[in-house]
């Protein structure tokens, strides 16, 4: 494969299996067969142009050229969305959570704590977690979801108790990377100082 195409590849490839999408129905949504995705995924045909645009597509992404100077801008905006997409699915599953929790009646745990964990986790959704964090409220999510009120196994609820705060002491004490300050100049500042040269 073309060595200058591999960061594209690697990227639709990425975003497919981040949106749970398997090659055969990428393949239902283009129209390439599977075989051929398959193949440009492990590198071992050059894709042709207008395959990757199919497959961006259908991943609602976008092959677009950008000046190189204006790549920094762009590289920013992008993570800037990747972090909202982020933060807005945390605050999806905390917002369940918390629902979760609030609805529950009698608790072998007292009220303090659970009204202490609703705190913790408002904190929390603020914040994009990581894949461990994430999977440790869906967890509890789930725990709350298949267990009535008087089946709650004080332990079990506990430890997941427990883990919410764990996860909120890691967000206070180590916060997730702060996204790089935008320029403080708009790069059309910089075409006209070319064209005045």
């Amino acid at each position: 494969m073309n060595h200058a195409l591999d960061h594209i590849v690697a990227a639709l490839k990425a975003a497919r299996e981040k949106k749970g999408m398997s090659q055969r129905e990428l393949s239902s949504r283009t129209g390439l067969p599977q075989p051929k995705i398959s193949n440009l995924e492990s590198g071992s045909v050059d894709p042709r142009l207008s395959s990757l645009v199919a497959l961006a597509r259908a991943l609602d992404l976008e092959i677009e050229l950008v000046p190189r100077r204006a790549l920094p801008a762009v590289e920013t905006i992008v993570r800037s969305a990747e972090r909202r997409e982020v933060t807005k699915t945390t605050a999806n599953e905390v917002r369940k959570l918390a629902s979760a929790l609030q609805s529950i009646g009698r608790t072998p745990i007292p009220r303090g704590i659970i009204d202490q964990t609703l705190n913790q986790l408002r904190m929390i959704e603020h914040f994009p977690l990581s894949a461990e964090q994430l999977e440790a409220i869906q967890k509890f999510n789930a725990v709350l979801k298949l267990s009535d009120a008087d089946e709650l196994d004080p332990a079990t609820l506990n430890r997941h108790i427990k883990s919410v705060s764990g996860i909120r002491n890691q967000l206070a004490h180590n916060p997730p990377p702060a996204l790089p300050p935008r320029p403080a100049y708009s790069l059309d500042d910089d075409e006209e100082e070319e064209d005045n040269a």
